[in-house]
């Protein structure tokens, strides 16, 4: 269970960078088209690996769901603070994406090698780092899950 509980807290920890990146261009946080090509993408991953695209669906976009709460709360905040361009923001196409790639690539790894796992509901996820910067997000990432596994927080 630990590598799951890792690739979903790492994907969500990069939220901040996506935020720093989508700030710098003023580029808005959701992205319709985007999000569903890499729904469809992780569904074809998952796909070959025997997991049901439903599942695969569900989980992704709450992946998906946490980061933009993360990145509209970073957002609400630098507002307030009238922050200005961000110097040590990564370029989101080619620094952060890759990242993300491998991310959903170990996410759907570690979804698989532990699908019966899940199904037992005295299984326990430890608590997401990511629970520090958004508690909130760090729900929506685990609810996929959470039908399946008792998620301390």
């Amino acid at each position: 269970m630990e590598p799951l509980r890792q690739a979903i807290d790492e994907r969500l920890l990069l939220a901040e960078a996506v935020a720093r990146a989508k700030w710098n261009v003023q580029a808005p946080i959701e992205d319709l088209p985007r999000e569903a090509q890499v729904i469809a993408a992780a569904v074809q991953q998952g796909r070959t690996l025997g997991l049901p695209d439903a599942w695969v669906a569900a989980v992704f976009k709450a992946q998906i769901e946490a980061s933009k709460t993360v990145q509209r709360e970073l957002y609400a905040k630098w507002k307030a603070q009238q922050a200005g361009h961000f110097d040590d923001a990564p370029d989101l196409a080619n620094t952060i994406r890759p990242q993300l790639d491998r991310i959903t690539t170990q996410l759907l790894r570690a979804m698989a090698d532990n699908q019966a796992t899940l199904k037992d509901t005295a299984r326990l996820i430890r608590p997401l780092e990511a629970a520090a910067l958004s508690p909130a997000a760090a729900a929506q990432a685990l609810a996929p899950l959470s039908a399946h596994v008792v998620v301390r927080f």
